[in-house]
């Protein structure tokens, strides 16, 4: 991980690349030293954390290489949450793909809060101003023990409300504020009471900061109702006063507003002229469907709408068709985490058996 942490600074990643830092992840590392790959090994499928860091230029060859290494091991090789660049490298080398998310993007050149299409977000920083509530940036080593105890109180209501595990894999959880380089933004009262909490990661090109991802989001359920909104739009305007150049919001894993087209597709012209929809559109809307009662991905996409970001398309890229039950039942694990309860354990069941009915198998 040290050779990723090096190639993640420079010369540099996509903007969810630091995800493939946290502890839970191997390491792949291009013959070269150039290119390195993030990975979950789940049941014999090598599920990539993001795309390829280090040199653009050598996309192509890690992708081969390490599709070579996966074949070798015995295992399915799969890009997940890839943008369009490594989704072309891995078309050249046989990989089929399809649409998973959508990165949401907040660009910083020229942002202000005005107009009526941001009117939420300005009503939020009004009333934070009107019911002193105001912004702290600070780091986990450098937090107060007393808003490290609230931190924690906040986010566990958050976990047991939802009665199944914390998420992993593409979403932090309390384990994963705690790096030096990953900055926190709370949203605190008059009183010392934090209302919500936002943590922000890097994004580096050649060794210079140029942007901030989010990742961990938690409001008190009886706090400030617009936290998020104003964290959100707090971040973005310091960001842009720092001089970085865009804010993500990160993406809303399988929710897209074109969850599971195929690559492409959005360019095809009128809907009768493109290409039918392949099995996987299904497969996808499964897998989706299941997951939006407990975790509401579709929702967090919706509300990030607010801010008028730009959408990335991101991507799932695989080999075989025969594979994606696998694929399907790997990708649930990795979210779900360690299956310890009935309920969890039947969600993973039935996202395996959903992806494999989307396939028509």
């Amino acid at each position: 991980s040290a050779v990723t942490r090096e190639l993640i600074h420079d010369p540099g990643g996509a903007n969810l690349s630091w995800m493939g830092l946290w502890p839970e992840n191997s390491h792949w590392v291009a013959a070269s030293g150039r290119a390195a790959v993030p990975y979950r090994e789940i049941g014999g499928v090598f599920l990539t954390v993001g795309e390829p860091v280090g040199d653009p230029a050598a996309r192509t060859e890690a992708v081969r290489e390490f599709t070579d290494f996966v074949l070798a091991s015995g295992g399915v090789p799969c890009f997940y949450s890839v943008g369009d660049d490594v989704r072309a490298a891995c078309e050249r080398a046989g990989f089929r793909s399809v649409r998973v998310g959508e990165e949401t993007v907040i660009e910083l050149d020229g942002l202000e809060f005005r107009g009526k299409k941001f009117q939420d977000v300005r009503t939020a920083i009004n009333r934070a101003r009107k019911e002193e509530v105001t912004s702290l940036w600070t780091r986990w080593s450098e937090c107060p023990l007393a808003l490290k105890e609230q931190i924690i109180e906040i986010s566990e209501a958050w976990v047991s409300d939802k009665g199944l595990p914390e998420m992993g894999f593409t979403l932090g959880g309390i384990d994963e504020l705690d790096d030096p380089e990953v900055r926190l933004l709370l949203a605190i009262d008059a009183r010392g009471s934090v209302h919500g909490i936002t943590s922000w990661m890097p994004v580096y090109r050649e060794g210079e900061l140029v942007g901030l991802t989010l990742d961990f989001m938690r409001r008190r359920a009886d706090g400030f109702r617009p936290a998020m909104e104003y964290l959100i739009a707090t971040c973005a305007l310091d960001a842009k006063d720092e001089g970085m150049e865009f804010v993500s919001l990160s993406a809303a894993p399988l929710a897209s507003t074109n969850l599971g087209h195929a690559a492409g597709a959005d360019d095809a012209g009128p809907a009768e002229n493109r290409p039918a929809a392949s099995a996987l559109d299904s497969l996808l809307e499964r897998l989706s469907h299941a997951l939006e009662p407990v975790y509401g991905f579709r929702s967090l996409l919706a509300f990030k709408a607010k801010f008028q970001p730009s959408y990335v398309p991101l991507f799932m890229c695989y080999e075989e068709s025969a594979s994606l039950g696998f694929i399907g039942s790997a990708i649930a694990r990795a979210y779900v985490g360690e299956v310890s309860t009935v309920k969890s354990a039947r969600l993973v069941a039935a996202l395996g058996v959903a992806l494999r009915r989307g396939h028509g198998g």
